[in-house]
């Protein structure tokens, strides 16, 4: 199947060079979801011909854009699946292309490298299927074999914390979204939990009495264990048990929330201003020297 004539050029957009877990591969990615949010109730093509390089856990941030223009603008994706070969075929092994075109016969998922963390969208409540995936896919995966069990426990339980606290805090009628890739020839993993809701500052702000003004203030207050829970809830510490594995392991904690990009890598922090980021937040976990 081939893109048609009868779909205008208008309709499309087309990425470009290299989508990396960095600051400018997250903007492009939000360049793609502010262009799309102009049309409704039509079909819209996502054009990759000219993308060398997509980090396969980035396709959670697109996944959960196409879900929502669905949703909202009642878009339908079409994707020239011939393109989706070499380095970018990760996008059909990770299911991608499969939940988001409208004829999924050419997509069904097949990962015979099994590097790939499959891309996966649990509802707030769904609590079981979370932990699930958690254990027995994200940390199974075998780039991990030769992490401790007592690191894959604190790990577990940390995104168990995460993922309960936008249940709590979100206020998002879309799912959260995750996956993720193993690099066996740098012997890396990334992987990525994205969600749209409200974000760091909002309950942030709102529990220190606005002592908390902005994106980069609310995540380095949540990295060092704030909490917005009540002091006699348990919990509240796993974004920092993270940043200290990372800290600890040469790995990299990025979060993307309230316009900010936040990074712990190499024991040192970087911060980077996003333009017109939409709401909701972006964990991305970068383990290294796996192999």
């Amino acid at each position: 199947m081939r893109y048609s004539k009868k779909h205008s050029k208008m309709t499309q957009f087309s990425f470009k060079g290299k989508i990396q877990t960095n600051p400018q591969g997250v903007q492009q990615l939000i360049d793609f979801y502010l262009y799309a949010k102009q049309f409704h109730n039509c079909w819209f093509t996502i054009d990759f011909e000219q993308l060398e390089w997509i980090d396969a856990n980035l396709s959670s941030e697109l996944l959960l854009y196409c879900y929502n223009l669905k949703k909202n603008n009642k878009l339908k994706f079409y994707i020239d699946y011939s393109i989706l070969k070499g380095d970018l075929n990760v996008l059909s092994r990770n299911g991608f292309a499969y939940y988001v075109v409208h004829n999924k016969e050419n997509f069904k998922p097949v990962d015979n490298r099994e590097t790939v963390i499959p891309i996966k969208a649990f509802q707030i409540d769904d609590v079981d299927s979370f932990a699930d995936y958690i254990e027995n896919i994200f940390l199974k995966q075998r780039g991990l074999d030769k992490i401790d069990k007592n690191s894959k426990d604190r790990i577990k339980s940390s995104y168990f914390e995460i993922f309960d606290n936008v249940g709590i805090h979100a206020n998002s009628k879309s799912p959260i979204i995750c996956c993720g890739q193993h690099f066996p020839a740098s012997g890396e993993l990334k992987f990525t939990l994205t969600d749209y809701g409200d974000g760091f500052l909002k309950k942030i702000a709102q529990h220190t009495l606005n002592e908390i003004k902005s994106g980069a203030e609310a995540i380095n207050w949540a990295v060092k264990g704030g909490s917005t829970k009540s002091e006699s809830i348990s919990g509240g510490n796993g974004l920092k048990k993270i940043m200290f594995y990372c800290y600890k392991n040469a790995g990299e904690l990025s979060i993307v929330s309230d316009g900010c990009y936040w990074s712990c890598a190499n024991k040192s922090i970087n911060l980077h201003n996003l333009e017109k980021f939409r709401s909701g937040t972006s964990i991305h976990l970068i383990f290294r020297y796996l192999n």
